[in-house]
């Protein structure tokens, strides 16, 4: 059985895990349905694909039952000089590895660059991909003779060919690593909020992490420190409880490529998280700040909370739905959810639709805070400025006007619970949405459906769950404000 570039992913996404190596090898009947986000990449994948060969005057596919004559017929078509090769397939049978390239392009020269498309847009944060490429130049060498130039197609259609590719000996040593840990017994793994969330096993690891008190369920308890502790036979956070503050503070733990301790900062969080968990108590250890030169009860406000699609064939991300709410003291006004329409005129008419808006608040309100939870919106405000300008100055004023809530909770009050994300926090604040389901996978998941809807019925259908959901996002954010207003209000 050949080795395969794509196995790489299993490994490396949504973030690194030993452990869904194993269970994919092993237990694959425990993993949750998601045929729905596997058919969204594919189909995202295919328009970027098919976009990108549009570009090509003449490109050939070579026609196969199976890979060995698929591999024959690519040799044909490159013994033939075809100019764009697309999906062919290689073989390394020295080393058995096989991978199909999207795209074998002939230079000048008459040597063949081998270009590999991903939705991606965020090289670095993807070393699966280098990974995948550095297999892909030891096939190559194999089939063609020599090593051919690599790009990456990105998922924002921009070509990058100034690439760190994995050597062969960085190659060879993660295949063994990655064939290892399928054949070996089941890999302890630490768990992660962010890191579990997307992951198809999520229920088997994650949800018997919470029920064993598992230490590494502990928000401030990163993966490094999770990993020492249980080096140290520390596996529960009761246990970790028992743990004197001084002993805490100077465990070394990896951080990055060095070792660094946890330090009383962290490890006063870690101690008052536990407790809380342990408890089911929320403790206020300061007062929380408020938007400056505002106080408990002082409107107006807006509330701010945008949806990404991070698989947008033209874009690479784009925001297709700005969500605000304005509060007074007259209580909640009606919601400005600004869709942005198809393609990228689409795009940029909804971020101007969205400073239109902005503007209207500013002129008659005046600088009044555009409130949202974590730093999401500011990182896309700076974004879409950098996209399309800001020729008015208004996405610079509600940038300046931007406040974030997240800060203000963990800084000063300690939860039970193991994330402070909204979701999490929104049901300590008392909020309950209408939907069973939601969240942000979700509503890529519902966006791809509403682009690709058969009627214009069922269109409207999608779409307005996903209007449903965002303004549930938005009031369950005044929901949290109103409880931080509260608790700073007793403080």
């Amino acid at each position: 059985m050949y080795f395969t570039p794509s196995l790489f992913h299993n490994l490396y996404q949504p973030f690194k895990c030993n452990k869904r190596v194993w269970l994919k090898a092993n237990h694959p009947e425990l993993a949750d349905d998601d045929s729905d986000f596997r058919n969204l990449l594919v189909t995202r994948g295919n328009l970027l694909e098919e976009s990108h060969l549009s570009s090509f005057n003449d490109w050939y596919r070579p026609s196969y039952t199976n890979l060995r004559d698929g591999y024959r017929a690519t040799m044909d078509l490159i013994k033939n000089h075809a100019p764009v090769i697309y999906q062919g397939v290689l073989i390394d049978q020295k080393n058995n590895l096989l991978g199909i390239p999207d795209f074998l392009i002939l230079d000048q020269s008459g040597t063949y660059k081998l270009r590999e498309s991903k939705l991606a847009v965020d090289l670095p944060a993807h070393p699966e991909i280098f990974l995948q490429l550095g297999i892909y130049r030891i096939i190559a060498k194999e089939a063609l003779g020599y090593e051919p130039d690599l790009e990456i197609l990105c998922g924002n259609g921009q070509i990058v060919s100034e690439l760190s590719v994995s050597d062969k000996e960085e190659v060879f040593s993660a295949i063994e690593f990655y064939k290892s840990l399928q054949n070996g017994n089941e890999p302890e793994e630490p768990v992660g909020w962010s890191k579990c969330q997307q992951c198809v096993f999520r229920g088997y690891c994650w949800d018997g992490a919470i029920e064993r008190r598992c230490v590494a369920t502990v928000p401030s308890v990163d993966q490094g420190a999770a990993k020492k502790f249980w080096d140290i036979g520390v596996k529960t956070y009761d246990h970790l409880y028992e743990f004197s503050d001084e002993l805490l503070v100077n465990i070394e733990r990896p951080w990055g490529n060095r070792l660094q301790r946890i330090g009383a900062t962290r490890a006063r969080k870690i101690k008052l998280e536990v407790q809380s968990l342990i408890t089911q108590q929320m403790k206020v250890i300061s007062r929380p700040f408020l938007p400056p030169g505002y106080s408990p009860g002082k409107r107006p406000v807006i509330m701010f909370d945008i949806e990404n699609d991070v698989f947008d064939p033209e874009l690479g991300v784009k925001v297709y739905l700005w969500g605000c709410l304005l509060i007074t003291d007259e209580g909640i006004q009606e919601p400005a959810l600004i869709l942005a329409d198809k393609g990228i005129e689409g795009d940029r008419d909804g971020w101007f639709s969205f400073l239109e808006y902005a503007d209207r608040i500013f002129v008659k309100y005046g600088n009044i805070p555009f409130i949202h939870y974590s730093s999401h919106e500011q990182t896309w405000v700076k974004k879409y400025i950098e996209r399309y300008g800001d020729p008015e100055g208004i996405a610079s004023r509600v940038l300046d006007n931007l406040w974030d809530m997240y800060p203000a909770i963990t800084r000063s009050i300690v939860l039970p619970v193991p994330s402070y994300g909204l979701k999490n926090v929104e049901k300590v604040a008392g909020f309950t949405r209408s939907q069973d389901e939601y969240g942000g996978l979700w509503s890529i998941i519902m966006y791809d459906q509403y682009l690709n809807a058969v009627t214009q019925e069922d269109a409207d259908l999608i779409i307005e769950k996903i209007m449903i959901y965002n303004y549930e996002d938005i009031l369950a954010s005044y929901k949290v404000y109103e409880w931080l207003e509260s608790i700073s209000k007793d403080n």
